[in-house]
C-alpha cells in the first residue's frame, strides 16, 4: 500500500473516532417527530392530489383518442 493511501485512511479512521454527537432532549426527539409527520402528511396530500387530478384527466385522454383527425 503506498504511503499517501495509508496516511488518509489513518487521517480518516481518527476524524471517525472524534464524532462527538449532540445531546438530544425528549423534547428535541417530539419535535424532530412531529415535523416528519408533518411532511409525510404533506407528502401523502401532494399524491393524492395528483392521483385525483389523473383520474379527472382520464376521461379527456381516452375521449382525445377518439376526436383525433385522421390523417392519411
Amino acid at each position: 500500500m503506498r504511503k499517501t493511501t495509508k496516511r488518509l485512511m489513518t487521517q480518516r479512521v481518527d476524524t471517525m473516532n472524534k464524532i462527538e454527537y449532540p445531546q438530544i432532549s425528549a423534547a428535541d426527539i417530539r419535535n424532530i417527530e412531529a415535523r416528519a409527520h408533518q411532511l409525510r402528511a404533506e407528502a401523502m396530500r401532494d399524491l393524492f392530489r395528483a392521483l385525483g387530478r389523473a383520474i379527472a384527466a382520464m376521461p379527456r385522454k381516452v375521449s382525445g383518442l377518439f376526436h383525433r383527425p385522421h390523417h392519411a
